[in-house]
């Protein structure tokens, strides 16, 4: 993602990502599935551009779907260390894309990230955002790794990259100027600022309970977590560092 100035500020909607009103590429990730992570990729499958299962991603995929609701992925991929072979030969009967990665260099999600926008430019395919769903909790390697691969993101592809687990969202706010357009179903949500990548010497906020103001964050010193909305509906964030931005979402269940 590019630098953005405060004269042309980045906008984000997170609402209307998990509505399903962007063009979305899917990435499946492993580990099983929240519930309401389950019912997000089989509202949004149809309308989703692009559709990528993750090493073991593909069997919580063949697991969620169903005669009357077949999920069939574009492509699966990962080191296949976790994926049933079994699994992997019915992905194969209907058609589907298998690529290994072997590189133990990257994670499977980096990797597929890489694949992901390759498919996309091949074909041509104009997505306003790429989502990995994933598992929140349990393994915090895997945690950590995710969010790694969020920070790699801008270096892979110029599209959004979002990872939304059990009624999270997160991402990277870049250096610049943002804007983050809250609903009123948001207004009690939980929110977090976390500089995790390295220290930021000056970030700014507006819109929420405990705001900033030219603060320096960094682990050894000060984090924003467990933040909330003061109610405004724009939140803004003005950062000289990559920053960490997780909020709860109201998912239907």
């Amino acid at each position: 993602m590019q630098e953005n100035s405060e004269s042309q500020p980045m906008e984000w909607y997170p609402n209307r990502i998990i509505c399903g009103e962007e063009h979305l590429a899917l990435l499946i990730l492993n580990q099983p599935l929240q519930e309401e992570c389950k019912l997000f990729v089989k509202v949004n499958w149809e309308s989703a551009l692009f559709h990528v299962a993750v090493d073991g991603g593909a069997n919580q995929l063949k697991e969620l779907s169903s005669d009357e609701c077949p999920l069939i992925p574009d492509l699966v991929c990962g080191d296949f260390d976790s994926v049933f072979p079994e699994v992997l030969d019915f992905y194969k009967s209907k058609g589907v894309s298998i690529m290994p990665t072997p590189d133990q260099d990257e994670t499977d999600f980096t990797k597929a990230l890489r694949l992901t926008e390759m498919h996309l430019q091949s074909k041509k395919l104009q997505v306003s955002s790429i989502i990995a769903v994933a598992q929140n909790g349990d393994r915090l390697d895997h945690i950590l790794g995710n969010l790694n691969t969020l920070y790699q993101a801008n270096e892979i592809t110029s599209t959004p990259v979002f990872i939304l687990g059990n009624h999270s969202l997160t991402w990277i706010l870049s250096v610049g100027f943002h804007k983050i357009h809250v609903t009123k179903e948001m207004m009690n949500c939980h929110v977090g600022l976390i500089p995790l990548g390295q220290e930021c010497k000056n970030v700014s906020t507006t819109g929420l309970k405990w705001n900033l103001t030219n603060d320096k964050m960094n682990f050894g010193g000060l984090i924003s977590t467990c933040n909330m909305f003061d109610g405004s509906s724009v939140v803004t964030v003005s950062t000289d560092t990559p920053l960490i931005w997780t909020m709860e979402v109201p998912l239907a269940e």
